[in-house]
């Protein structure tokens, strides 16, 4: 729906619109999230930059961050009791998601806390890219964070940051996960067999006795004798 209301004459807007919502998400600008089927967007800080003169309840189910929500994890929604443009709170103030469940590994962030990567989370991603090794890759972006601490992720983007990695993994080739399917094994044809006759007849030619000088004195009389 937004690639045709944005874009109506761009035949490759449906293809890419879905990309693009995702850098504004990674960037805090929306929050994508779906309620019972229905997706919905929210416009980050619109009361900055928006002035509504009666803002009303809003008709719209409010975000709440899952971390479930693998293919476009957000953060918690701010819309709730300011209206459907949202109350003009912004991501940043949100809390990395916690879970009851222990998480199976932890990411570094920015602000020095730790995002918590769920068991059912890595189950998700696994089933999502079944050509990577999930937890070996997220292994990885936890020794990269650790030893990059400057460019390490928010609690808003850090989510989007493990899907691009995971998916680019997938594109390449993937790191031999457990549940990727082993490759069928190669065969090479078999060497056709030489017909028996043939092989007989070279056999028999090579092994055969040179002519005697006899033979060749009557092949050549024979031979000038036609060209006479």
């Amino acid at each position: 729906m937004l690639a045709s209301l944005l874009y109506p004459y761009d035949d490759d807007a449906n293809k890419h619109i879905d990309k693009w919502l995702d850098q504004l998400s990674s960037e805090g600008c929306i929050a994508r999230y779906e309620v019972a089927g229905t997706h919905y967007v929210q416009i980050m800080k619109w009361l900055d930059h928006q002035k509504i003169d009666k803002p009303s309840q809003s008709k719209l189910p409010p975000f709440v961050d899952c971390a479930r929500d693998v293919a476009n994890p957000r953060e918690d929604s701010p819309l709730e009791g300011k209206g459907v443009e949202g109350s003009g709170k912004g991501m940043e103030d949100s809390a990395t998601p916690q879970s009851a469940e222990p998480p199976a590994i932890t990411i570094p962030l920015i602000d020095k806390s730790e995002y918590l990567v769920t068991v059912q989370a890595v189950a998700e991603w696994e089933s999502t890219y079944p050509g990577v090794n999930v937890m070996q890759e997220l292994r990885e972006m936890r020794a990269w964070s650790v030893a990059n601490p400057t460019n390490r992720k928010t609690s808003r983007g850090v989510a989007s940051f493990i899907v691009r990695w995971l998916s680019k993994e997938q594109d390449k080739g993937g790191t031999k996960s457990p549940y990727a399917k082993p490759a069928p094994n190669a065969t090479v044809p078999g060497r056709q067999e030489r017909d028996p006759e043939l092989v007989k007849r070279e056999h028999d030619s090579k092994n055969a006795a040179p002519p005697s000088a006899e033979t060749l004195e009557r092949i050549a009389r024979i031979r000038r004798g036609a060209t006479a």
